[in-house]
């Protein structure tokens, strides 16, 4: 099957293109090259019975909605706020070792209602999802079903830690003793689960006082199973404090309640120590106090994830021509053939005060050769040809990093290949990012490296060196947070590439959150991006999220000069130096500001739920992408055409997605979605189902039709048309613990109708063909 791809792979042209994306005909992502990682890491922190996982993307993304609040599989629906080809790809992350109900973290960006973030349970779990501290983030909390994650802010809470399986949070303890004789009301229970979850939440964010007032709240509540955890944290965090009296106060309380079982033991050991005026040492778990914990001893660990998928696209194409002298062409083809393999790993080590993580992340694409079979039929008389093309191996780097924390000082330092979407730096970089929390509410932080254009690129390119400071103002649970920022990039030849001041701003609560962000270009004297993006939840449990966008594309920097410039003799002027001895730098940098697109856009989407077991969403989108000047040719470069503005395209999707519908904790997914583009109107529908048939074997059937009608245009005069038929069926299995086998088999069946001007007729282009993907991930 000879992929169609109406929107391509890598950084996009237009915002218009990017979100046509979302709604073009439908192209199986198991037939492409995966082109890079949408997804960077999961962190996870464990309060009582509440775990948050915490997931960091490559790109700044708007959740829009999820997907059921209780069951076995989470659907988070999301829109990336910027136009990148991770939106095209799938990915998937390890999944944590202190959540071992979690089976998978799955992303799709190829779902035709927008991507969206998958997670799959072995058990049915409830789930909370909220906007994380940072653009690139969502949180989600996930707990028994019955049971209410604590929080006491209004702020989704997110790790504080670089090393996400070795942060040493208070764990919850075994049973105190015998059952009370007054066990409380459910209220009762869930209020004190609620107030000791915030309690060491503060405890993890070095606020102990916050801790001691909602541990004494707790502990005041009706007596009820969680008292007896209240009380005792109650002691503890007055000990660390260096309060011993109080400690022991509590201490004493708890054995006057409790006296019997294993918690009073760990309590009166406790008790004991203080009394003998023994030095309490640091935190530790709650859950053994056997064997103290030393904090300044290191701990270790390792962890990591290794991959490999192989992909098979082949295709039988028909070409038919109405004129009799063109006859027909038949086309045997396969398109690709290839093994990827993925290898992800990070080694960590550290105290409570000093951390540090070495993570290499990469992959190697073999390339087994593509093949095409054609015979041409003419007038009664037949020709074969044959072409083949070579494998070959690409190789990929995502991540090679060295990041170190210490608490003590407030610092980290992180060097190697990185990615970032925030201060100035869009995207990913070899360089060294210094970060200094001077107090609570002000941190200033240092950027200096070379950018990297593809994750292919195996090397450090030095013809770009930048460099940006800039300062955050805001706690890290505070509700407002903001950053300033200067970036300055320079080009080979003494030329300022890129210089630009920007300011960054995140409004975070619980049923609200915004994110803003303006950068200047200063040496070229015109806004580069500004972006707002808004969410609210509404009580009823429905939410309405508004983007506005407007953006240069590329982004605006005096390079954008050698877009198109070609010399008399065909060969591309590489280097801006090259341009001087036919203009002046005023003149190269208003030719970077002709060669630069401007792409606006407004994107609003609502969802609601209908019942519990069916939620609706609509969106709409409205593009507005500009062309360029034509430049003329000088002594040394050639002419270059203007390019037309694209203008407004309206995009429209409607989905539908319900669950436990005709089997436990089945989902199905319905959409469809209208595009009027400039050049045609495009109509897709998809139906998408996922089927647990047992906590390690999942079905994910779907089936995807596709029409688009062309427009009559300066260069389409006689317009065709497309329709595609895509089922597809996806297995996938779960033998043990952190691994996972996958099989993925569909076909493809699609007719052209084209024009061909030699013939002065239509003439049709039938395609037949299958698409193939199988693999294993391990997790360690």
């Amino acid at each position: 099957m000879r992929l169609t791809h109406i929107a391509g792979s890598g950084l996009t042209a237009t915002i218009g293109v990017a979100l046509a994306s979302a709604v073009a005909l439908p192209t199986p992502a198991f037939g492409q090259t995966v082109a890079d990682r949408a997804l960077s890491d999961v962190q996870t922190d464990v309060a009582g019975g509440c775990t948050t996982l915490t997931v960091n993307f490559n790109m700044r993304i708007q959740v829009l909605s999820s997907f059921p609040a209780t069951g076995r599989e989470l659907q988070i629906r999301i829109q990336p706020l910027e136009p990148m080809g991770t939106r095209l790809i799938r990915d998937s992350l390890r999944t944590p070792t202190k959540l071992p109900e979690l089976r998978s973290i799955e992303y799709d960006g190829d779902n035709p209602g927008g991507p969206v973030l998958s997670m799959f349970f072995t058990k049915d779990m409830h789930f909370e999802v909220d906007a994380g501290q940072a653009p690139q983030t969502l949180v989600v909390k996930v707990t028994q079903p019955g049971k209410v994650c604590g929080s006491g802010d209004d702020a989704p809470v997110a790790p504080v830690v670089a090393s996400p399986e070795t942060a040493p949070v208070p764990a919850e303890p075994t049973p105190a003793g015998p059952s009370l004789a007054s066990p409380g009301t459910e209220q009762d229970r869930a209020e004190t689960a609620q107030q000791i979850a915030a309690a060491e939440q503060a405890i993890r964010d070095s606020n102990p006082d916050k801790a001691i007032e909602l541990l004494t709240q707790a502990a005041a509540r009706t007596e009820n199973e969680n008292t007896p955890r209240a009380i005792e944290l109650l002691g503890v965090t007055n000990e660390r404090k260096g309060q011993a009296d109080n400690a022991r106060a509590q201490y004493q309380e708890y054995l006057r309640r409790y006296p019997a079982g294993e918690g009073s033991d760990r309590v009166r050991q406790r008790l004991a120590t203080l009394n003998a005026g023994l030095p309490s040492g640091a935190p530790q778990q709650l859950r053994d106090t056997s064997k103290t914990a030393d904090a300044s001893a290191w701990k270790w660990g390792a962890r990591g994830s290794f991959s490999q998928f192989y992909f098979r696209d082949q295709a039988r194409t028909n070409a038919l021509n109405t004129s009799s002298t063109l006859g027909t062409e038949v086309d045997n083809s396969v398109n690709v053939n290839q093994l990827l393999t993925n290898g992800d790993i990070t080694l960590s080590g550290g105290t409570d005060k000093r951390q540090f993580q070495v993570r290499a992340a990469g992959s190697y694409t073999q390339n087994f050769g593509t093949s095409a079979s054609i015979t041409t039929i003419n007038q009664g008389s037949q020709v074969q040809t044959y072409r083949s093309k070579p494998g070959g191996g690409i190789e990929a780097l995502t991540a090679l990093y060295f990041d170190y924390t210490d608490r003590e000082i407030g610092t980290q330092l992180r060097v190697g290949r990185q990615t970032r979407n925030t201060q100035g730096v869009f995207g990913r970089f070899d360089g060294a990012l210094l970060g200094w929390q001077a107090t609570p509410k002000l941190r200033f932080n240092a950027v200096g490296g070379f950018p990297v254009f593809s994750s292919r690129q195996m090397k450090v390119l030095t013809e770009r060196p930048f460099y940006g400071v800039s300062v955050d103002v805001g706690a890290k649970r505070s509700p407002i947070q903001t950053t300033l920022y200067w970036f300055d990039q320079r080009a080979k030849g003494g030329f300022t590439d890129r210089r630009s001041v920007g300011i960054e701003s995140r409004f975070l609560r619980k049923s609200f959150n915004a994110y803003a962000l303006l950068d200047y270009n200063v040496n070229l004297g015109d806004v580069n991006m500004a972006l707002l993006s808004l969410n609210y939840s509404f009580p009823d449990g429905s939410n309405l999220s508004l983007i506005g966008d407007y953006r240069k594309q590329p982004l605006l920097g005096t390079v954008n000069a050698l877009n198109q410039m070609i010399d008399p003799t065909n060969n591309r002027i590489e280097t801006l130096s090259g341009l001087r001895p036919f203009f002046t730098d005023a003149e190269i940098n208003q030719l970077a500001k002709d060669r630069t697109l401007t792409a606006k856009s407004v994107t609003a989407t609502y969802s609601r739920p209908i019942t519990k077991k069916l939620q609706m969403s609509a969106d709409f989108s409205l593009t507005d992408t500009g062309g360029t000047p034509g430049t003329a040719a000088t002594a040394g470069t050639q002419a270059i055409d203007p390019i037309l503005a694209v203008g407004k395209e309206y995009f429209y999707g409607l989905q539908f997605i319900g669950s436990d519908l005709l089997m436990t904790n089945d989902i199905y997914i319905l959409s469809g979605r209208y595009a009027d583009t400039s050049t045609s109107r495009i109509y897709t529908a998809d139906f998408n189902a996922r089927v647990p048939v047992t906590d390690k074997f999942r079905l994910s059937p779907r089936v995807r039709y596709g029409y688009s009608k062309d427009k009559i245009t300066l260069a389409t005069l006689n317009p065709g048309n497309f329709n595609q038929f895509q089922p597809t069926i996806r297995f996938n299995y779960y033998p043990i613990r952190h691994s996972e086998l996958e099989l993925e088999f569909g076909g493809n069946f699609q007719s052209r109708k084209v024009w061909n001007s030699t013939s002065a007729a239509y003439g049709t282009i039938d395609e037949t063909g299958w698409v193939l993907s199988a693999g294993y991930r391990l997790d360690f």
